[in-house]
């Protein structure tokens, strides 16, 4: 539990970042772009704390996925697809990503503990935002109330 939550948690700096960007663009340029450099570079992009850098390295990712028959690759793009998913807060997303690896492998742990983490997420922030929902909805029946009662006492 606690290695999936530090995952998601796990903030990249800006300055590694730029660097695994410039291995990357330097890479390209020369068409020497490799999986590997690709992935690393999708990897630092989904632990990033800027969300546009986590799409970007979600789109990595799904064309690494697209691009290779290895299963084991597959398996791998699909888990940090699923990271980056849940990092957007788009958990029904990281959560079919998992399902996907858990139909193949049911016994693998690291998807089933980082799907535990993401329900739970879920279930926290369910109960947040239906708490705040009640209280927005208590605040407003309170206000009618005190409104009603100040009417009548005219």
């Amino acid at each position: 539990m606690a290695e999936s939550q530090k995952l998601l948690e796990e903030i990249v700096l800006p300055d590694e970042i730029q660097r695994y960007r410039t291995v990357y663009e330097k890479a390209k340029e020369a068409n020497q772009v490799t999986d590997q450099n690709k992935f690393s570079f999708a990897y630092c992009l989904v632990r990033s704390k800027n969300k546009n850098d986590v799409r970007q390295g979600l789109h990595f990712l799904k064309e690494l996925y697209d691009s290779t028959n290895k299963d084991e690759d597959k398996r791998d793009y699909l888990y940090y697809l699923a990271v980056g998913n849940a990092r957007l807060n788009e958990y029904e997303t990281a959560i079919k990503f998992l399902d996907a690896i858990l139909h193949v492998q049911p016994g693998n742990h690291q998807a089933q503990n980082l799907k535990d983490e993401i329900t739970r997420r879920m279930t926290r922030e369910g109960y947040i935002g239906a708490g705040i929902a009640v209280g927005a909805g208590a605040l407003l029946v309170g206000g009618l109330a005190a409104a009603t009662i100040a009417l009548l006492k005219k």
